[in-house]
């Protein structure tokens, strides 16, 4: 009986022992950051959204400006239409297609300057976002922090990087790579 207790307290202090280590290292520590909800809430967020709603205005304004001028040409075409001779009306008919025509670039470019606008609005936060969820990540000791759709920070403590590219660069059995 003594022999089988003594047993056992050797098995669970050599499994206590091996143990330790793991017990004693730091348990990863995760985080998660809502990234919508912070360009939600966050102030520079909110200006360069507010600066992006004033200029997509200002574009839906000349291109609706535009619209009108070219409804007013279709209409005086149309009433003018029976008085005019062939080559007034071909004229006239010609001015139209490139109103259309420039309408058409107007949009394309009031698209562009609204994207490139919201681009560097995004670049600037999200530049500032990584340097601050990296500085939380370090300072925090955390192992991993996530946003719904990546990782924005990982602890050099468990990247695997080295032994992948390792491993992918040792021959295959056969002489392969």
């Amino acid at each position: 009986m003594f022999r089988r207790w003594w047993l056992s307290g050797c098995i669970v202090l050599g499994c206590g022992i091996l143990a330790a280590p793991w017990a004693l290292a730091d348990a990863p520590k995760i985080g998660f950051v809502d990234l919508d909800k912070a360009l939600r809430e966050l102030p520079e967020a909110q200006v360069g959204a507010k600066a992006l709603n004033s200029l997509i205005a200002e574009k839906e304004k000349a291109i609706e400006q535009k619209q009108q001028q070219i409804v007013a040409a279709q209409k005086s075409l149309e009433e003018d239409f029976p008085k005019l001779n062939n080559t007034e009306r071909q004229k006239r008919e010609a001015q139209l297609q490139g109103m259309v025509l420039d309408l058409q670039k107007l949009r394309q470019s009031a698209q562009d300057q609204v994207n490139l606008q919201r681009n560097q609005i995004l670049e600037n936060i999200q530049a500032r976002l990584v340097r601050v969820v990296s500085e939380i990540g370090k300072k925090g000791h955390y192992t991993l922090i996530l946003n719904d759709k990546s990782v924005l920070y990982v602890s050099g403590a468990i990247d695997l990087t080295h032994q992948v590219v390792a491993a992918m660069e040792k021959p295959k059995a056969g002489g392969q790579k």
